[in-house]
């Protein structure tokens, strides 16, 4: 993953039951809350998308349409000892 990748999977593992805002996620990952491009979450969101569906992990990464971003209800996390 690249470092804004594992930054956007980083942040909605932090609470993955809740849903971020692409103005939150772009405070957490870029610093602001707007950059030149308004596409560079959607860019990279669907990067690791891609990437995680390589790995066998696809639908782990949700677009909540006119919100922002969240990881899928399903996934079970292991505790941060155990990663």
């Amino acid at each position: 993953l690249s470092i804004r990748e594992f930054g956007l999977l980083l942040a909605l593992s932090s609470q993955p039951e809740r849903v971020f805002t692409k103005a939150e996620l772009m405070r957490k990952i870029w610093g602001c809350e707007h950059l030149r491009s308004s596409r560079t979450l959607e860019t990279h969101a669907s990067r690791l998308r891609n990437r995680l569906r390589r790995a066998g992990a696809d639908g782990f990464v949700l677009n909540c349409h006119g919100v922002g971003y969240k990881l899928w209800e399903g996934v079970e996390l292991a505790p941060a000892e155990a990663a």
